[in-house]
């Protein structure tokens, strides 16, 4: 399916969404999953964080879904090897956010913390 049907880009979702492979360092949770509406969509400056200091994110994307209350997801808008999924994924999650429709993410967030980073976003009918 192209994100054209939803008025967005003419990109497959699979090539725009596909994050890059990574190592998780060792003290990192274990990857999940989860869906809802968003409650929460924030994007700000580099640099700036989220959440107290012993759980923080760095990220510019920062949301919040309607089945997770207390959590919030984020990740990271820069100029290296996951600008273009991460625009990609800005641009599911604000198409999201303005239709009031589900989206689903997976995740990682370490065990005991409330803040997690974001590896994938999608929607689905």
């Amino acid at each position: 399916m192209k994100l054209s049907r939803l008025g967005l880009l003419s990109i497959p979702i699979a090539v725009m969404l596909s994050a890059t492979a990574f190592v998780l360092p060792a003290q990192a949770g274990a990857i999940k999953q989860s869906s809802g509406k968003l409650t929460l969509l924030r994007v700000h400056n580099v640099g700036t964080k989220y959440g107290p200091p012993a759980d923080q994110i760095d990220a510019e994307v920062i949301i919040r879904l309607n089945s997770q209350p207390g959590k919030a997801f984020g990740f990271k808008l820069r100029q290296d090897s996951n600008a273009l999924v991460h625009q990609g994924m800005l641009d599911v999650l604000r198409d999201a956010f303005f239709r009031n429709t589900n989206v689903t993410i997976d995740y990682d967030i370490e065990s005991g913390k409330k803040n997690g980073r974001i590896i994938r976003v999608w929607v689905s009918k």
